[in-house]
């Protein structure tokens, strides 16, 4: 009978062993996860708040770019101007006016 209880104190000892070794592993699996988890959602989070939505990023495209014709647009205005008044200046002192458009 004393090999019995002390078999059955081993095997009890054994599948106590077993299941500690089970839980030990299965909480550093489920630390390891939820590292990996944060790091996952720090990362989108930063990705979130750091990058322009396209909708947004078009929107000023396009403003830019309007903008951009309005002043192509008065440079152009003040060229012709510019070149107005040196074709007066011209004509007043006597000079033969050059071709435009080279």
């Amino acid at each position: 009978m004393d090999g019995e209880v002390i078999a059955l104190i081993g095997v009890a000892g054994t599948i106590v062993a077993i299941v500690s070794a089970i839980v030990a592993s299965h909480r550093s699996t489920s630390d390891k996860i939820q590292k990996g988890d944060e790091q996952l959602h720090d990362r989108i989070n930063r990705v979130r708040d750091e990058y322009v939505r396209r909708v947004d990023l078009d929107t000023h495209m396009a403003r830019i770019e309007t903008n951009v014709k309005e002043l192509r647009e008065e440079n152009r205005e003040g060229t012709r101007d510019i070149n107005r008044r040196l074709d007066q200046i011209l004509t007043s002192v006597g000079v033969a006016k050059p071709p435009h458009g080279r």
